[in-house]
């Protein structure tokens, strides 16, 4: 896993989740990737308004580095939404390896608000700042939870010991294989 101040994470916002897959394990060889639904979550604010958001995402490492690809499944309010009608898909953001409360206490003295946030099912908070005008990406930051580090690391051990073609997208379920 990333040490503390790189970045960990890249997230591509597409419209196909299933051909964005099809193409990263293919013809990128990254994964294999895990993907799941994400219903909405209660606290969800889009701009410090609420929002309901739900998406499919799907998380797979190249070399070191974890891609998530999102696609948004419903009408709310986000960024995600923003991002597409204005750009189309491609690169939303990026994801430090930060102390959560810290790196928000920087963003926000720089000067930069939070496009979106919450609180996953499972308690860690996130947000994405707007960083986009600035550099032409969200930032987010995630609570890292040990049961969040230790999934990151069993994805990380799955790259590391794909072939690059055998069962390249894989349910969130799955996961729990490799902890064995």
């Amino acid at each position: 896993m990333q040490p503390e101040g790189s970045i960990v994470e890249l997230c591509h916002i597409v419209r196909d989740i299933d051909a964005a897959l099809e193409h990263w394990t293919r013809d990128l060889c990254a994964g294999p990737f895990f993907v799941f639904d994400v219903p909405v979550m209660p606290g969800q604010q889009y701009y410090g308004e609420p929002t309901e958001v739900s998406m499919r995402v799907g998380f797979g490492f190249s070399g070191g580095v974890l891609i998530e690809l999102l696609q948004q499944t419903n009408d709310g309010a986000s960024p995600f939404r923003d991002f597409l009608q204005a750009r189309g898909e491609g690169l939303h953001h990026i994801m430090p390896r930060a102390d959560y409360d810290t790196a928000y206490a920087r963003l926000s003295a720089a000067g930069f608000k939070v496009a979106y946030s919450g609180t996953m099912l499972s308690g860690e908070r996130f947000c994405l700042y707007d960083t986009f005008a600035s550099y032409g990406y969200y930032t987010e930051l995630m609570e890292m939870s040990e049961a969040m580090l230790g999934s990151l690391a069993l994805m990380e051990k799955a790259h590391a010991g794909w072939d690059g073609q055998t069962d390249p997208v894989r349910g969130m379920d799955r996961l729990a294989e490799l902890a064995g």
